[in-house]
C-alpha cells in the first residue's frame, strides 16, 4: 500500500524523466522474457512504461485549461493520485494505463527496486512462438483474433494476453503502417486517434494494427535482440 500523493502537471513530467533515467532496458527485457512462463506480471509491466518514457519529451504545461495537448495531464495545480491502485494494476495485469506519464513514473521507479531476473530457454522459446504467431497472421486478422491465438502458446488469462498485446504495441512490435507509435516519436494526446466505432478494447496504437501490418522487425530488433 502507498500513500496517495498529489502533483502537478510539471512534477509528473519531472517524476517520467527521472525515473526512464535511471533504468535498464536489458534488466526491463530479460524481466518481460521471464514473465512469460512465471507470469510475475510485476515483471511484465515495466517494458510498455519503458516504450511510452522512451521518446516522452520534457515540457511545461501546453493546451487549453482543461489538458496538455501533448501528454494529456491536467493543468490543476496540483492533481491526487493513487499509487496503490497503480501498484495493484501492476501486480494484477502488467500494468492497464502504461501510456499515462504518471503510471510509467512508477512503475519505472518500482522497477529498480526488484532484482535483476535472466530469462531462460523456455522464456526466449515463448517469446518467439508468440512473434511468429503475429508474422502468420493473415492480412485481416484483428487484435481480438491475435490474443485468442496466443492462448495456445502461453499459459494467461484473456486480461493478462490484452496487456502483452498492448506493450508490444507500445514498443513498436506491433506497428499500424498508418499511425504513429512510441518507437520512433510521442504521439501528442489528441493525435491518439480512436477508431469511430461504439466499441473499442485496446489502446493507442494497438486498436489500428491489423494482420498485414505484421511485425516491425526494426523495434523487435531494438527490444529483443536475442530473437533475430
Amino acid at each position: 500500500m502507498f500513500l496517495p500523493v498529489s502533483l502537478s502537471h510539471d512534477e509528473v513530467v519531472n517524476w517520467l524523466t527521472s525515473s526512464y533515467t535511471a533504468v535498464n532496458l536489458e534488466n526491463i527485457r530479460n524481466a518481460f522474457l521471464v514473465s512469460l512462463s512465471t507470469r510475475q506480471l510485476e515483471l511484465r509491466s515495466a517494458l510498455g512504461s519503458f516504450a511510452v518514457a522512451k521518446n516522452f519529451p520534457t515540457h511545461a504545461y501546453y493546451g487549453d485549461k482543461y489538458c496538455c495537448t501533448i501528454c494529456g495531464g491536467f493543468k490543476h495545480p496540483k492533481r491526487p493520485f493513487d499509487l496503490s491502485r497503480f501498484s495493484f494494476e501492476r501486480y494484477k495485469w502488467g500494468g492497464v494505463r502504461h501510456e499515462l506519464p504518471e503510471y510509467a513514473a512508477f512503475d519505472l521507479e518500482q522497477f529498480v527496486k526488484l532484482d535483476p531476473v535472466e530469462p531462460t530457454g523456455q522464456d526466449l522459446d515463448l517469446m518467439r512462438k508468440i512473434i511468429e504467431i503475429i508474422r502468420q497472421s493473415k492480412p485481416e486478422t484483428r487484435p481480438r483474433d491475435l490474443e485468442k491465438k496466443l492462448l495456445v502458446v502461453l499459459k494467461s488469462n484473456k486480461a493478462e494476453r490484452e496487456i502483452l498485446l498492448e506493450i508490444l504495441a507500445y514498443c513498436g512490435i506491433l506497428q499500424p503502417s498508418e499511425h504513429s507509435g512510441y518507437y520512433q516519436s510521442f504521439p501528442h494526446y489528441f493525435e491518439r486517434v480512436i477508431p469511430p466505432v461504439n466499441k473499442i478494447d485496446w489502446t493507442y496504437p494497438l486498436c489500428w494494427w491489423r494482420g498485414l501490418d505484421g511485425v516491425n522487425e526494426d523495434a523487435l530488433e531494438y527490444y529483443f535482440p536475442e530473437l533475430i
